[in-house]
C-alpha cells in the first residue's frame, strides 16, 4: 500500500516538474542530485535531462505532498473480513417468494453471527472448539505469515479465491472442504498436522505452491494452525448452510456444539491413523523395475497413466473432475515431479492410500496379500521419473519389452479362462454322445450296403479310433477345471479399478 502511494507521489512530482518548467525554473543540475530511490524521487525528479529546483514558484510541491499524505490516507488499512461462502449465498440465490427470501436472509445473518462467535475474524481468529486463550499467540503469528505469503492465492476465507487465483493452473487449494491430497493417513481420512507442515515446507512441485523451507519450526506450526482454523471455519459454515437449507432453521447452542464436535472428531483421530508399510523396501534392481511394470499393466494403471507412465494427457484420457470441481488429469510419472513427495515412502503411500479428492484410488486391499508388489511399483515409478535427470528419454518398449502374454492382455484373467474351459467341456460331452449314435447308424448301414468287404472293414477299423479321441479329450478337459481352481485367481482389470 505504501509503495502505491509513493508511486502516486512520484507522478504528482513529475506533474509539478512540468508546471515548474512552464515557469522557466528548470535548471540543468544533472548529476548534482543522483536519483537512487523512490524517496529521492519525492525530492527531485529527472525531467528533460534536468531536475526541478524547489523555487518559490514550485513551493506548492511540498504542500501537495503534505495534502496527499494527510487526505490521501497514510492511515492503517481496514482489517480484512470474511465473506459468505457459496453454500451460504446459494440459500437465497434463486428465491422469488418474498417471505421465503426473508426467512433465508435471516438464516444467513445467523450463520454469520455463529461463525463470528466460534471462529472470530481473520485478524483475531480462534481455533474451532477452543477458547481464545488456547493458542492466540500462534494464531496471531500465523495470521501475519498468511497475510504476507498466502492470502494472494488462497484468499481471506481460505477458499482458494485469492487475487491471483484466476491466473493459476492448477488452482490454489480450497481449505473450506476439509480435504487435503497428500496425507500419511488412510484414504478418506483427515491429514495429520505434520502432513500439512511437510507440504508447506516442501511445496508442491509443478504448481504455484512454493517451498517455505526458510520458515522456522515455530513459523511453520503457526501458519499451519492458521490454515487449520480457516479449514474448520469452512467446514462449520458448510454444515450450517446445509442444515439451514434442509430444516429451514438452525440448531440451538447445544446443537451447534454437537456439530462442532462432529467436525473436530475426525481431525483428532487422524493423529493415531498413521499408515506405514508392513515390509521393508527391497533393493531396487532391473528385475524389480520390470516386475513393477508388469504389475502396472496388470492392474490397469496404464488406462490413466499410459503404458510407460507418460500421463493421461499423452493419450487424451479423461479421468473426470476432482472434489473441488476442476478437471484433472493423471500424473505424468516420467516428469519426475511428484507433487506429494518423491521419497519411496511418499510414493508408497500414494499407491497404498490413494489421493484424497481425486480419481486416484487406494490399492491397500488389492495388494493386501502381496505387499511387495507396491514396492515393485515404487521402483518402476522411481526409474521412470529419474531418467530425464540423466538426459535419457522416457521408458519405452525398447527398455521394457511387453512380450509376456499375461501382461499384454491384462484384462484376461484365470476366471475368464475357467469359464471358457467350462464352455468347451459341454460340447465335448455332446460330441461323445453323438459319436455313439453315429456308430449305431453306421453299423446298420453296413448290413444294408452292397459295398466290398474290404472297404467296410477299413471303415470299421477307423471308427473306434474316432470314438476314442473325443472320449479322451473330454476326460482331459473335465480334469482341467479342478486343477485350475486350486491356483489363486488374479483380479480382473475391472476389479482392480
Amino acid at each position: 500500500i505504501l509503495n502505491r502511494r509513493l508511486d502516486v507521489c512520484c507522478w504528482i512530482t513529475r506533474l509539478t516538474a512540468i508546471l515548474s518548467a512552464a515557469f522557466g525554473r528548470v535548471q540543468d543540475l544533472r548529476g548534482y542530485w543522483p536519483v537512487k530511490s523512490r524517496w529521492q524521487l519525492l525530492v527531485s525528479i529527472g525531467f528533460n535531462q534536468g531536475v526541478v529546483s524547489l523555487s518559490r514558484e514550485a513551493i506548492y510541491l511540498p504542500l501537495l505532498l503534505v495534502a496527499l499524505l494527510v487526505f490521501g490516507g497514510c492511515r492503517r488499512a481496514a482489517p480484512p473480513s470474511f465473506t459468505p461462502g457459496p453454500e451460504v449465498q446459494a440459500l437465497t440465490a434463486e428465491l422469488e417468494d418474498a417471505d421465503e427470501k426473508k426467512l433465508y436472509q435471516g438464516l444467513q445473518s445467523q450463520i454469520a453471527s455463529l461463525l463470528s462467535k466460534y471462529v472470530g475474524s481473520p485478524d483475531k481468529i480462534k481455533m474451532l472448539g477452543e477458547t481464545e486463550e488456547d493458542g492466540s499467540s500462534d494464531l496471531k503469528l500465523g495470521y501475519q505469515l498468511y497475510s504476507r505469503y498466502c492470502v494472494q492465492c488462497h484468499g481471506v476465507n481460505g477458499d482458494g479465491m485469492g487475487a491471483v487465483a484466476e491466473h493459476l493452473n492448477p488452482k490454489p487449494r480450497n481449505y473450506t472442504h476439509g480435504i487435503f491430497k497428500f496425507t500419511s493417513t488412510p484414504y478418506g481420512s483427515k491429514p495429520r498436522r505434520s502432513d500439512l507442515m511437510q507440504t508447506v515446507r516442501r511445496g508442491v512441485t509443478g504448481t504455484s505452491m512454493p517451498s517455505f523451507d526458510r520458515f522456522s519450526v515455530e513459523e511453520l506450526g503457526a501458519v499451519v494452525d492458521y490454515v487449520l482454523a480457516l479449514t474448520h471455519r469452512g467446514e462449520l459454515e458448510r454444515t450450517l448452510a446445509m442444515t439451514a437449507y434442509d430444516d429451514e432453521e438452525l440448531p440451538d447452542e447445544e446443537g451447534v456444539e454437537e456439530l462442532i464436535e462432529g467436525i473436530m472428531e475426525p481431525w483428532r483421530n487422524a493423529s493415531t491413523e498413521l499408515v506405514m508399510p508392513s515390509t521393508v523396501m527391497p533393493p531396487m534392481t532391473e528385475e524389480s523395475v520390470r516386475a513393477g511394470h508388469k504389475i502396472f499393466l496388470k492392474q490397469a494403471c496404464n488406462k490413466c497413466h499410459g503404458t510407460f507412465g507418460r500421463g493421461g494427457s499423452m493419450g487424451n484420457v479423461e479421468v473426470g473432475a476432482d472434489a473441488w470441481g476442476y478437471k484433472t488429469a493423471a500424473a505424468d510419472l516420467s516428469s519426475g515431479m511428484f507433487r506429494g513427495g518423491g521419497r519411496p515412502i511418499d510414493l508408497w503411500r500414494r499407491i497404498n492410500s490413494g489421493i484424497n479428492g481425486t480419481p486416484m484410488p487406494a490399492f491397500e486391499k488389492t495388494f493386501a496379500d502381496n505387499p511387495e508388489a507396491i514396492w515393485q511399483l515404487v521402483h518402476f515409478i522411481k526409474q521412470t521419473g529419474s531418467r530425464r535427470r540423466f538426459g535419457q528419454p522416457p521408458l519405452s518398449e525398447a527398455d521394457l519389452p511387453i512380450d509376456d502374454a499375461e501382461v499384454a492382455a491384462p484384462a484376461v484373467s484365470e476366471e475368464v479362462e475357467d469359464e471358457e474351459a467350462a464352455e468347451e467341456e459341454a460340447p465335448a460331452e455332446g460330441d461323445a454322445t453323438d459319436a455313439e449314435s453315429s456308430e449305431n447308424a453306421e453299423s446298420s448301414e453296413e448290413t444294408e450296403s452292397s459295398e466290398p468287404a474290404e472297404e467296410t472293414g477299413e471303415e470299421e477299423s477307423a471308427e473306434p479310433e474316432e470314438e476314442a479321441a473325443p472320449e479322451t479329450e473330454a476326460a482331459e478337459e473335465e480334469s482341467q477345471p479342478s486343477e485350475e481352481s486350486e491356483e489363486p485367481v488374479a483380479p480382473t482389470s475391472n476389479e482392480s479399478a
